[in-house]
């Protein structure tokens, strides 16, 4: 079960500095503009975000400044360009705004324009397709696509046998 706290509960417990804000705003700034994926992936550690071995991370994808060390993305994944990743959403008077953790587990691969909200875990080899807007988790060896993004297939034999 993904853990999920309140807005105020989560700051309260990081307590991030104006300093702090600032800085990963730059780097998120930085990482989302610049045409070499070293640099990119070396911003987004710099921010916080958890990036395992042999990960591409495509240009002009926005992952979430305010809490960044929520994201975890593991070996060998593809993220395709303009994709989101959130980990919270907007702190308003419409009731209480969730933080919740993301993570995207080996070989995943995710489409063009994708977005991801909080409290979503992407499986083990899973393929999240262009467009699609990915609100609950993703079993392993699963493709979704759509919005709200659906199960198109399950097929552990084909992915399996394949790098992504």
């Amino acid at each position: 079960m993904t853990k999920i706290w309140s807005y105020d509960e989560y700051v309260e417990k990081v307590k991030p500095s104006i300093f702090i804000k600032f800085y990963r705003k730059r780097l998120n700034r930085i990482a989302r503009l610049t045409v070499f994926p070293q640099i990119r992936y070396l911003a987004y550690q710099l921010m916080g975000i958890h990036i395992g071995k042999n990960v591409f991370i495509g240009s002009d994808c926005y992952f979430d400044d305010t809490f960044p060390e929520l994201i975890s993305i593991e070996d060998n994944v593809t993220i395709s360009f303009r994709v989101t990743i959130a980990v919270h959403g907007e702190k308003g008077t419409r009731g209480l705004t969730k933080v919740s953790p993301v993570l995207i587990h080996n070989n995943a691969y995710i489409g063009t324009n994708a977005t991801i909200l909080p409290g979503v875990e992407i499986g083990k080899n899973a393929v999240v397709g262009a467009g699609a807007v990915v609100t609950k988790s993703v079993k392993p060896y699963t493709t979704v696509c759509g919005v709200p993004a659906k199960i198109i297939s399950q097929d552990k034999i084909r992915l399996s046998t394949c790098n992504i």
